[in-house]
Formats: C-alpha cells, structure tokens, sequence
C-alpha cells in the first residue's frame, strides 16, 4: 500500500510540475530553452572542432556564426524567390479582375449546386460557410499576432544567441553547478535523465522540422512538376501551414481545388488534389520512422500526449505534450520504476 501511495504521489508531483511550468513560467524562461536546445545541437560540431585543436570558445563562436550565416541564406534565398512571385502576382491583378468576376459567378453557381445536392437548408449551408469564415479569421490573427510581437521575438532571439554561446563554452562548469541543486540520491542518475531526456526531446523536435520541410519543398516539387506558377511561395505557405494545429497544406490545398473545381478547371483541380495527396502520403510514410523511434513512447502514449497537451495549452501543445511526456517517462523511470515502464 505504501509503494502504491508513492507512486500515486510521484505522478501526481511530475503531472502538477510539468503542468505548472509549461502554464506559468515558460514564457519567461522561453530564451533560455531556446538557447539550451540550440546548445546541445551545436554540441557534436563543437566537439569535433575541439578535437581539431580549437578552443571551446572559438568553436562555439564559429559554430553559431555558420548556423546563423546558413538561416539567414536559406531565408534569403526564399524570400528573394518569393518576392520575385509576389512582384509577378501583384502585376498580374489587373489583368485578372474579368476573369475574377466570371469565376465568383461559376463559383457561385456551383456553390448552389453543391448545396442542393446535399440537401442543406439556407440557414444550414450559411452556418456551415461562417464557420469556414470564423477559421480563416482565426488563421489571419495569428498570423497578426506573430507580426506584432516580432520585436519580442527579435529580442529573445538575441538573448538566446547570447546565452547558447555561454552554455557551449562553459559546458562542464554549468554542469557541475546544476549537479549540486540536485537532491543527492538521485545525482547518480543526472547523466541518464540528462541523456535520455535530450535523445526524446531533440529527437522529437528534430522530426517535426524535417517534417514540415517535407511538406513544405514536397508541396513545390509537386507544384513544379504540372507546371503552376508560384511553386515556392505557395510551397513556403504549405510548410507555415504545417505548424498550425487542425489545418496543415490541406487548408490551403484543398480550397484551391474546390475552386478549381467549381469553376469547371477539373484537370487543374485534379492536379491539385494529386500534389496534397501526394504529401499527405509522404507524410504518413516518414512520420512514424522520424517520431516513433526517436520519443521512446509508446504509440498510446504518444497520442495522449498529443491529446491532452493541445486540450491544456492550446495549439502549442502539439509541441509541448510529447516533450512533456518524454520528461516525464525519464524522471518516472528514476523516482519510481514500475511506474516509469508504462510510456516504454
């Protein structure tokens, strides 16, 4: 009973503890995760400078610097790419707005159509086009929130930067001090939790990136290949897509092949379809060998996670809940054993 007692106590304690950070204090340590997650990715280059005779310092500084010069010309590449897009699209409006008002015509009377074959009511078919208008609000909000708190975020990323160089170079002395804030029976388990907790975590964030790249360059390649204008721009938007919660490139894909459609384009509208298939299934092939062996959770576990982090925090919580998961699986594993088996 009493180990039954425990055990209870110490799920309850890791619960309420990941909860309340996540909750409360995260947004203020936020930098800090950055720079810490930056640090350890930087970690395996570091070493292997250092093994060439560099010190840790200089290592650290050219570490950094190559992965910010490498950002910034990705960026670069793609926004230069996307301007020019944008600059064509822009000069083609014109030209377009005959044509726009023939398609809101056809669209329309698809529109009609559609509803009369689906036997909805006036009232029905208004519900179910405002609540298609309340979610491209809410895309459009958030995306209006990121622009107005981007000197923030220019700010953390500075701070980040700076604290990712200090946590590089001064590894093993950050090391010991947090050692020492350690309760004393469990300072033989640090390295393990510290491993353990890292290879989930990383592992997970590490696929949901290459994940979204995915998406985004499979949605040009596919774009590219029947031939539409604009592949990278809307390529980029695709892979944005893909952080958002509920939605992904079929929010954008999929309503582009509704007009098509409607509008009598059903070559071009098939096509469309083909490329978000093609990506969807892409997707389910990678997704499992990219998250599943690299989380250590198991697949109920996994979905939990996703479930009831996204219900508490939100669409961040995609993010959040299999992060929380992993820590939680490791320091169960520490502080009660038995209990800590359930997530392997």
């Amino acid at each position: 009973m009493a180990s039954y007692i425990r055990m209870l106590l110490v799920w309850a304690g890791l619960l309420f503890g990941v909860y309340a950070f996540w909750k409360w204090y995260s947004a203020i340590f936020m930098p800090f995760l950055g720079a810490f997650v930056l640090s350890v990715w930087l970690e395996p280059v570091v070493s292997r400078m250092e093994g060439w005779g560099l010190s840790r310092s200089v290592a650290a500084v050219i570490a950094l610097g190559t992965s910010i010069v490498a950002l910034l010309s990705i960026l670069f590449l793609l926004l230069s790419v996307m301007a020019t897009e944008l600059a064509q699209v822009v000069r083609a409006l014109p030209s377009l707005a005959v044509p726009a008002e023939q398609l809101s015509s056809r669209m329309l009377a698809g529109l009609g159509r559609m509803r009369r074959v689906l036997g909805l009511s006036t009232e029905e078919w208004h519900a179910q086009l405002g609540a298609l208008v309340r979610m491209l609000e809410s895309v459009l909000r958030t995306m209006a929130n990121f622009l107005v708190h981007l000197p923030d975020s220019m700010l953390m990323l500075m701070v980040a930067l700076v604290a990712a160089f200090f946590m590089i170079r001064d590894k093993q002395q950050i090391l010991q001090v947090g050692v020492k804030w350690v309760p004393p029976p469990l300072r033989p388990y640090v390295h393990h939790m510290h491993d353990d907790i890292l290879a989930g975590a990383l592992g997970f964030l590490k696929a949901q990136v290459l994940l979204v790249t995915l998406t985004a360059f499979g949605t040009m390649a596919g774009l590219v290949v029947f031939r539409f204008k604009y592949a990278v721009l809307i390529g980029v938007l695709a892979g944005i897509l893909d952080f958002v919660p509920y939605m992904g490139p079929a929010s954008l894909l999929a309503p582009w092949a509704a007009v098509d459609m409607l509008s009598g384009r059903t070559l071009q509208g098939t096509e469309v379809l083909a490329v978000m298939f093609g990506v969807a299934v892409l997707r389910q092939i990678a997704e499992p060998r990219l998250v599943g062996q690299n989380m250590g959770l198991h697949p109920l576990v996994a979905i939990g996670a996703l479930y009831f982090g996204v219900r508490l925090f939100g669409p961040v919580g995609f993010i959040v809940g299999p992060i929380s998961a992993v820590v939680i699986r490791v320091l169960a594993e520490v502080l009660d054993p038995p209990a800590g088996n359930i997530g392997t």
